[in-house]
């Protein structure tokens, strides 16, 4: 990924972002003709950024890489997890969101992962969806079920319930009470299904769309609460889809 600096139109410098989840012997090979690559094409200061969770991955991509040409040896700029600030203040997190989110992978604990939530909670979905998954899947499962567990169940249907009534209402559905509550009762299975498993498959998500039961979402719902892990999680997801079948 390149970060470009523009000013009065004009790119004055770029930043290439490497994220490193290993060591890789190519990179020190690679590195130094993306550096030289980039700031041909772009004529501008350029800056070889790396991004890695482990100190000893840092410790091996801050090392000097010799190209072999007399004074051109480079040494990339790299920033751990340890080196990113622990942001607590959702305001501070909405303006750098994409930081507050990374604070919350590197730092671990509840009030930083409180505080990313509420910077992300205005971003569009697909990235705030995204952007959730990540902060819960660093934190412990005990802060995952505590943060989860905020998310009070009621709170979650009532809210979803008076929304799509609403659409309903402006739609002229005769019906719009009934329908609102079914997909009220639909989107919030769907809210706590990602919480517990991440993510939904394309098949899981229209299976949930589909059903029609209320007792039956509302079951659902009771065991995605109570679901202590992934498996307990799918199977009640599982075996309320074959009900409807």
């Amino acid at each position: 990924m390149i970060v470009l600096h523009r000013e009065n139109n004009a790119i004055r410098s770029a930043v290439i972002v490497e994220i490193q989840l290993g060591t890789d012997r190519t990179k020190r090979r690679s590195w130094p003709v993306y550096v030289t690559t980039v700031r041909a094409r772009l004529d501008c200061s350029t800056v070889l950024l790396v991004l890695t969770s482990k100190g000893w991955i840092a410790r091996w991509a801050r090392r000097p890489i010799d190209t072999g040409h007399p004074g051109f040896i480079l040494v990339p700029v790299v920033l751990d997890f340890h080196d990113l600030p622990r942001i607590i203040d959702p305001k501070a997190g909405r303006k750098l969101p994409e930081l507050a989110v990374l604070s919350a992978m590197a730092h671990r604990d509840l009030d930083v992962a409180s505080a990313a939530i509420a910077a992300i909670s205005r971003l569009p979905e697909d990235r705030k969806r995204l952007y959730l998954t990540a902060i819960l899947t660093e934190l412990p499962f005990e802060l995952r079920r505590v943060l989860e567990d905020g998310m009070k169940r009621e709170l979650v249907e009532r809210y979803f319930e008076r929304k799509s009534f609403a659409q309903g209402r402006s739609a002229g559905r005769s019906e719009g009470r009934k329908e609102g509550r079914m997909e009220g009762l639909r989107a919030a299975v769907l809210v706590l299904a990602r919480a517990r498993l991440d993510a939904l498959t394309t098949a899981d998500e229209a299976a949930i769309t589909a059903l029609q039961d209320e007792s039956a979402l509302s079951a659902l719902i009771g065991a995605l609460d109570g679901a202590r892990s992934r498996r307990e999680a799918r199977a009640a997801i599982r075996a309320a889809i074959a009900s409807a079948d």
